[in-house]
Formats: C-alpha cells, sequence, structure tokens
C-alpha cells in the first residue's frame, strides 16, 4: 500500500501501513462491509480514500482506492480501485465493486491506487480497433516497498469493465524514492487531448503539467506555481485539480501537514488534519502572474474527523467543477471515520486515522462565504469555542455569540486564529498554527489583528482566557473574573 497524501509523508510509514492491513484482513473476515456511518462511500474495516468523483445528470460515479482482494490473483489484497455510483436526487448507491487490480508481472504488480478518470473518444488505444469512452490515470508500481511508482492509464467504455495500457504512461522519474503520484486529467477538446497533472519527488516534491493528444503520449509542460500558497505549508501535497470556465481558473485541493506524532500518543497518523482548496487564473497555473487564492479549508475543525485528506473535486465528465452545487463547489475527502469523541486522548485520536479508519466523505465549499460564528459551549465540565463541529454526545450547551469571523482572509481580516487542544479536554484558540506546542484542530477563522490601525471601529475583542483547568474565549477584557492570557484580535459582532 502506498502512502497516504504524497511521498512526501515519509517512507518511514511503511510498516506501520502494513501492520494496518493485517488488522483490515481480521475485520474483512468478521463481516465488516456496510457503509459506516457519516460516509458517502467506504466499506467497514477496509480503507478506502483518495476519490474521482464525476457528474453526469443525476447519476455521480466514484471510484476510489481501496483495500480489495484481486479478481485475478486472490493471494493479493491490498490496493485496488473500487467503484459505485449514486443517484443525486435520492441519494441511493450501489455496493462498492473492486474495477482494476495489479496484474502479475507487470510494472504494476505491487499496488494499484490514486484514480482519476476522464471522458473522451480514445480510438485504438491498445490496438484493439476500439474507441473508448473513459480514461482512467492510476498509479502503481512493481515494488512491495512501495516506491518508484508511475502513472498508468486503463480504458473503458462503462466506467467498471476496463483493459489496461501495458507501459506506463508518466515513468518514474527516480529509481530510490517515491516517484510519481496523484495524477489528475482534464480534457481539452471533448476527445483525446488530455491535460495531465501530477506530482512528482524528483528532485524535491512539485506539480506537474504535461499534455497528450491521445492520452497515452505525453509532454511535459512546465511545473505549477506555489505562489499564493500557506506558507506554512511548504511543498504542500494535494488530491486533485479541475478546471472551472465560467471564471476561466483552475481550482486545486492541496493537503495541510501531518501532525507529529509526539501530539497524539507516539501514534502516526496516515493522513493529515486537514484541506486548502484554492483557486488561480488559468494564465497564471505555470508562471504565478497571480497568486491562488484561497476558497476554504476543511479539517478537524470543520468536520470533526481526526483525517481530512487527498480531495476530490466533483467535475463533470470532461474535467469541468461547474456540476452538482455549482458555483458552490463539491469536495469529496479522504477521512478518518468516526469522528474521536470530546474527551478522548491524544493517543485515541491519534489511532482513529489508522488506515482502516478511513472512508470517503462530502464537504461543501460555498463560492462567496459569508461570516462564521464563533460559538462559546460549555458541558459542566470543559468549553469549546468553535465556529465548526461539536460533538452531539458531549453535552455541550451554548453559552454565547463571541463574534462572526471571516471564512476567508482580507486584507483587514488577515489573522487566522486556530482550534487547539491540549490533553483529554482543554480546548483553546491560538494565533499559531503549532498550536502552542500542542494539537491542532483546525481553521477557525480570520480575525483583525489584535494591534495596528486596521482595526476601526464596530468590532468586538476576542480575550483567551484561563479558569485554572480550562480556556475559553470572551469578549470581557476582564475575562469574567478569570485570568486573561491574550488579545487573540478582533471579529465582527
Amino acid at each position: 500500500m502506498k502512502l497516504p497524501g504524497t511521498m512526501r509523508d515519509g517512507q518511514g510509514l511503511k510498516l506501520w501501513l502494513l501492520v494496518s492491513i493485517a488488522v483490515s484482513l481480521f475485520l474483512v473476515g468478521c463481516g465488516a462491509g456496510s457503509l459506516p456511518a457519516g460516509s458517502v462511500a467506504g466499506r467497514a474495516g477496509l480503507y478506502d480514500y483518495s476519490p474521482s468523483a464525476i457528474q453526469t445528470g443525476n447519476t455521480i460515479q466514484l471510484w476510489w482506492c481501496g483495500q480489495g482482494s484481486n479478481p485475478d490473483d486472490s493471494s493479493q489484497n491490498t490496493d485496488s480501485i473500487q467503484y459505485s455510483s449514486t443517484n443525486a436526487e435520492t441519494g441511493v448507491s450501489t455496493s462498492p465493486k473492486t474495477v482494476l487490480a495489479e496484474t502479475a508481472g507487470a510494472w504494476d504488480s505491487a499496488y494499484t491506487c490514486n484514480p482519476k478518470v476522464i471522458k473522451g473518444s480514445f480510438q485504438n488505444p491498445l490496438g484493439d480497433s476500439k474507441t473508448y469512452t473513459y480514461a482512467m490515470y492510476y498509479v502503481a508500481t512493481d515494488r512491495i516497498t512501495g516506491n518508484v511508482n508511475s502513472i498508468g492509464v486503463a480504458f473503458s467504455n462503462d466506467g467498471e469493465t476496463w483493459a489496461k495500457y501495458p507501459n506506463p504512461v508518466i515513468p518514474s522519474t527516480t529509481q530510490t524514492g517515491y516517484g510519481v503520484a496523484q495524477p489528475s486529467a482534464y480534457n481539452s477538446d471533448g476527445k483525446a487531448g488530455i491535460i495531465l497533472f501530477y506530482e512528482d519527488d524528483t528532485p524535491i516534491g512539485h506539480h506537474v503539467e504535461a499534455t497528450s493528444t491521445d492520452g497515452i503520449h505525453f509532454t511535459v509542460l512546465g511545473t505549477l506555481t506555489e505562489n499564493g500558497l500557506d506558507p506554512s505549508t511548504p511543498n504542500p501535497s494535494w488530491g486533485d485539480i479541475a478546471y472551472d470556465p465560467k471564471t476561466d481558473t483552475w481550482v486545486a485541493g492541496y493537503n495541510r501537514p501531518s501532525r507529529s506524532a509526539s501530539l497524539t500518543g507516539d501514534i502516526a497518523e496516515g493522513g493529515q488534519w486537514g484541506i486548502q482548496v484554492y483557486r488561480i487564473a488559468s494564465s497564471s497555473l505555470l508562471n504565478g502572474a497571480s497568486p491562488w487564492q484561497l476558497v476554504g479549508n476543511i479539517d478537524t475543525n470543520s468536520t470533526g474527523y481526526e483525517c481530512n485528506f487527498i480531495p476530490g473535486l466533483l467535475r463533470d465528465p470532461y474535467g469541468n467543477v461547474n456540476v452538482g452545487p455549482y458555483p458552490s463547489l463539491a469536495v469529496y475527502t479522504s477521512i478518518s471515520n468516526p469522528p474521536p469523541k470530546w474527551d478522548y486522548s491524544p493517543a485515541w485520536a491519534g489511532s482513529s486515522c489508522r488506515v482502516e479508519k478511513w472512508d470517503i466523505g462530502l464537504t461543501t465549499l460555498p463560492a462567496n462565504p459569508g461570516p462564521v460564528a464563533l460559538k462559546r459551549y460549555y458541558n459542566g465540565s470543559t468549553y469549546e469555542v468553535t465556529t465548526g463541529w461539536i460533538d452531539p454526545s458531549g453535552g455541550f450547551l451554548l453559552q454565547s455569540t463571541l463574534g462572526h469571523l471571516y471564512a476567508l482572509p482580507t486584507n483587514s481580516a488577515p489573522v487566522p486564529l486556530y482550534g487547539c487542544k491540549a490533553g483529554y479536554i482543554d480546548y483553546f484558540v491560538s494565533t499559531d498554527i503549532n498550536c502552542e506546542g500542542q494539537r491542532i484542530l483546525g481553521v477557525q477563522g480570520y480575525a483583525i489583528p489584535a494591534t495596528g490601525s486596521s482595526v476601526g471601529s464596530g468590532v468586538v475583542p476576542l480575550y483567551r482566557c484561563y479558569d485554572g483547568t480550562n480556556h475559553f474565549v470572551s469578549n470581557d477584557a476582564a475575562c469574567e473574573g478569570k485570568k486573561t492570557d491574550e488579545l487573540l484580535g478582533y471579529a465582527l459582532p
């Protein structure tokens, strides 16, 4: 099994992943298989992640990487491509089925993962005189260690029965590192004119654009700009990129960093804590003349899931995002399921992102998000101040709405406020993305700086307070008789 996210998550997780697969195999024998609560695709006890989603009319087709028995070799039960379809009106889905797996003795004999499917008209790509309507770009290798990955392609006329092109279309650029990964395809002419984007770890992680006129032979155009991406995530990995023809922009979902195991009971989490979705003018994609602009955050703060990673954007069959809830964006995410409860330990939270806990979730990002309410809850034991998810089983009651943060950074409100957690129950808010050495949950929103000329009038202060046991936030400079830690910034009323 290849590492979640990208080659840049570190090969040190390999042994941990293999142990997790063994646990998954045990769970399969115990009758796992139903759709887990809170997911839109997945199977209890089996890992499912890295989705590719296409909508045609009311039908949503979903392919993803998941554990599955190879139909041609039952001894192989690791990475495979799974498929199901959903009626967008009724919500009824077909049962997942394995549609692609390893080929013995071939370049993809060890793992088959990270699918991205595109529609077109592919004439005789396999030398069998057939024309195919779907191409699936996927990542695979012949190394059991999971490195030296290449990108291949398979063709289909129904999205379920696939025939592989025998060789990689993007060969690995290394014989020691991870290789190439996370392909994303766009059809530029409705036929076989494919623009393929992918990650490459040589010499350092970056994203590449390549083009083809037949879907098989590619010419590299250049490296995608990182201008405007969050500097707190250096060399970011991604999950997907798609085109918005209405605005002539590209939309991409990038992963945030992984949490340090020192913050999760020395348990290495299998995925990252969050995703950032960005947009950039098509003319700037390679040259960075104008920067990426943040569209939204998806993370533990907003979803409750410990890990949120490798997103897949809902697109039409040719790779455009103007489908479904457009101009809002439907983002299929890889999640760790279920969310940890409010009082669970850091180690339990870390273990909730084990491989067999991975499912596919769905988040909709509004096109023009308004300010988000920062609310303070209390359950008799601790406070939680958040703009997002609150554990419904935690007994939390709303105490007050402290104000409204900007959902996205602005010139007047550029300061991100982060939700953090120390130990079992001490939730707090910080301006430090490292959460002052504690576990990050995600982005609450963006505040007006505590100092400077941009404060203005008609805003409310946000003070971080401490009652001797737990933290909370107040609009009162005296912290309602408790200890005042600091002024975090200002919010809209």
